[in-house]
């Protein structure tokens, strides 16, 4: 299959109709979409990290600013968003050299492997929904982890911790696979130029945000007992605090090797070999097999229409978009757009998230149940009525009150 460019799915479009009742709903639907914590690559963003503004992406003149705790991020052509704004930049760079927004999203993706180990990076797994702005053509990937081959349903019997934490914990990671699948459709950058500010901030080292340097905090004794952490986290034996440099020396290399022979580095080259011997000598199951055999999914994105909005996310495994619809449309039975202002609006919000909440758990991965009843459901409007009837604005009820009937 040749490469196919999608044009610029980060580019503006003119307002459709019914714009006027989107922006009523929108400051405050923030705080939904934060919680839900759904990423989407578009126009706005509302929240409170840091953001990159940029004007044309096309010209030479840019009007960037990082905006701090910014209600709304607005730009005539594209906006990076991430959970770093050094990270946020380095997307808006890619775009600056006439990347895709695909490249942007995978050198930012790379970017938050490194200051944010704890929650990203290149040992795990994610999804991905593209949508082009010419064609309207939607690509969702599933690059979540997988269990590895040896792993059994009773793997964790003698040792309940073991699932959330050390080797045992892990499953086959995805995300380089998901990346380089999303750059080989779309891609205008050389997969090798994604990665320099990655393996730059690696080697050079960077400063430690709060968010990195709690986590650290946190697990201050787990990171002095193993030494490939304590050489990264706590170089002079003593765990880095917020402010401080980090150097990750190890990581620059393997994102060299990546970045000079692709994906095969890691799932069938020396960064996965290495990988094996390190997961199987603290203890873990992971084998080259398990990464030669790894592969993404391209399911049909979903999309729903829900208070003037049209949602295009992943389907299950994920429930973000399933979630997103309920609660919509929950709200959505409220008529007025004033339905979810104040501090009843909140309150009618966090009610319905909890409904939400309690019918997700139905959810699982529907390559092992069967779960179509529950996603008809979370898409139905009568089934968001009926909990919309259930919400009373001057009173919460016990958890119970919320399970499914």
């Amino acid at each position: 299959m040749g490469k196919h460019i999608l044009e610029g799915p980060l580019l503006d479009s003119p307002p459709p109709l019914g714009s006027n009742r989107k922006k009523k709903w929108s400051l405050s639907l923030c705080f939904l979409f934060a919680f839900i914590a759904i990423t989407f690559v578009g126009l706005t963003h509302h929240g409170d990290i840091g953001v990159w503004l940029i004007g044309d992406v096309n010209s030479s003149r840019y009007n960037e600013r990082l905006q701090q705790n910014a209600d709304v991020v607005e730009s005539e052509e594209a906006v990076v968003a991430a959970d770093d704004g050094r990270c946020s930049k380095i997307g808006i760079s890619m775009l600056k050299i006439g990347g895709h927004a695909v490249d942007a999203a995978v050198a930012t993706a790379l970017c938050l492997g490194v200051v944010n180990p704890m929650a990203s990076g290149i040992g795990g797994g994610g999804f991905m929904v593209v949508r082009s702005s010419s064609t309207s053509e939607v690509l969702a990937i599933d690059m979540r982890e997988t269990a590895p081959l040896a792993a059994s349903q009773n793997m964790y019997d003698n040792n309940g911790d073991s699932k959330l934490n050390g080797a045992l914990s892990m499953g086959v990671p995805g995300e380089l696979a998901g990346l380089h699948a999303a750059w080989s459709k779309n891609g205008r950058l050389p997969w090798k130029t994604l990665f320099q500010p990655a393996i730059k901030l690696a080697r050079e080292g960077f400063v430690v945000a709060p968010y990195l340097g709690n986590s650290i905090a946190t697990k201050a004794k787990l990171l002095l007992k193993d030494p490939g952490l304590r050489q990264v986290f706590a170089p002079e034996g003593k765990p880095l605090r917020a402010g401080e440099i980090c150097h990750n020396i190890e990581l620059s290399h393997s994102l060299e090797l990546i970045a000079e022979q692709g994906p095969e580095a890691f799932y069938n080259g020396e960064v996965g070999e290495k990988l094996v011997e390190d997961v199987k000598r603290a203890g873990g199951i992971l084998t080259m097999d398990d990464l030669r055999s790894y592969r993404v999914e391209t399911p049909e994105a979903v999309t729903v229409n829900a208070m003037g909005y049209t949602i295009v996310g992943m389907p299950p495994p994920s429930s973000g978009t399933l979630g997103i619809s309920l609660i919509l449309k929950v709200l959505e039975n409220y008529v007025s757009s004033n339905a979810v202002k104040g501090s009843l609006g909140q309150h009618r919000m966090i009610e319905a998230m909890k409904h939400m909440l309690a019918v997700r758990m139905n959810l699982g991965d529907p390559d092992f149940v069967n779960i179509s009843s529950t996603v008809s459901d979370m898409l139905s409007p009568s089934f968001a009525k009926e909990i919309q009837r259930k919400i009373f604005d001057n009173t919460t009820f016990p958890p119970e009150y919320y399970l499914p009937s």
